[in-house]
């Protein structure tokens, strides 16, 4: 039978987890369903439990066993094996909606489309709050063109929130950086410049769990991986520079708008948590420099967009002022995750 959703499981040490991330996914008539997990070299029972729902469900689990490369490689290597019409991502200590996951299988099998956008469920760990997060409007529902209906979202998408067409990931020969975190912002813009409809549902899908101390979105991962984030942000730039003169119009100003916010959150929300040192405030005009080199209106954009920008550039990157400002962004980053 012909598959018409991969989801690709992104497992990493991930044992707590994975039974419940994998048992959201095991609806009624998923004969069409292929679920890769993708085991990146981990070191806990992660694979021993996946390798039971596989002998359970052999057409549908399958358990990729690969190297240790990082999250990009998991999604690279899921690109490449996938026989689903349509693709999507899920991160291994997450889980989806499974009833509206089912509907979502129920869609895909009627419509044609390359790109489908849901919203997410935001579930605080400890907590248990669950917000739903929806970046349309209720009355834009179902199919449009992207260059339509781009400039309406409320956020630039993100990972959660999408489903492509695996033809569509194929074609663009979309390859996110390997040994590297934060490649997700790759996985939620490139794919744009092929995508000429999408669907709207409100039907939110993906669950994203937060508040765990080792999640990348942690202020210790923040400091321990600031480098990614800055590799990630010049590989975007690349890409802009690269696709800016064939991209439409609403296009081109939406993926504009996504690199200088990307540009501006490494810097106000990764490198100005740093230890505020002589050192790091020189990285942070070290890196101001690439940006003015390789895409000057991009560097002047992002003033706009961040007063802390403003600030460092109006006082001259000023020592006294910016170790002024990284505590205030600490300590409002440690109370944002208590």
């Amino acid at each position: 039978m012909n598959k018409i959703l991969t989801v690709s499981i992104a497992a990493y040490n991930v044992e707590r987890f994975i039974e419940n991330t994998l048992k959201s996914l095991l609806v009624n008539k998923i004969d069409d369903l292929e679920i890769l997990v993708e085991d990146d070299g981990g070191t806990d029972k992660t694979a021993n439990i996946v390798e039971k729902f596989e002998h359970q469900y052999p057409d549908i689990v399958k358990l990729v066993h690969k190297e240790n490369k990082g999250y990009g490689s998991t999604v690279n290597k899921s690109i490449e094996l996938a026989q689903g019409k349509y693709f999507k991502q899920l991160d291994g200590d997450d889980w989806y909606d499974s009833g509206n996951f089912e509907k979502l299988l129920e869609l895909l099998r009627t419509i044609e489309v390359d790109a489908l956008y849901s919203p997410y469920i935001e579930y605080k760990e400890g907590k248990g709050q669950k917000k739903i997060v929806d970046y349309f409007e209720k009355d834009i529902d179902g199919v449009y063109k992207l260059e339509d209906i781009i400039s309406k979202s409320k956020h630039y998408l993100i990972m959660h929130t999408l489903l492509y067409k695996t033809e569509v990931l194929k074609k663009c020969k979309l390859k996110l950086l390997e040994h590297c975190f934060y490649t997700d912002t790759q996985y939620a813009m490139f794919p744009l410049v092929n995508i000429d409809t999408i669907f709207i549902t409100h039907l939110p899908i993906y669950i994203y769990r937060i508040g765990r101390e080792e999640q990348s979105i942690s202020l210790s991962s923040h400091r321990k991986h600031y480098e990614d984030y800055i590799k990630v942000s010049e590989r975007i730039i690349e890409f802009y520079n690269q696709n800016k003169d064939n991209l439409s119009t609403n296009k081109k100003d939406y993926i504009f708008k996504y690199v200088r916010w990307h540009i501006s959150n490494t810097i106000t929300g990764f490198l100005i948590i740093l230890k505020p040192d002589k050192n790091n405030l020189r990285m942070i005009k070290e890196f101001e420099d690439y940006i003015l080199k390789n895409n000057e209106q991009i560097y002047n954009s992002v003033k706009e967009l961040s007063k802390i920008v403003r600030t460092l550039r109006r006082t001259k990157y000023n020592y006294i002022i910016y170790k002024l400002i990284s505590f205030l962004k600490i300590l409002k980053k440690y109370l944002e995750q208590k």
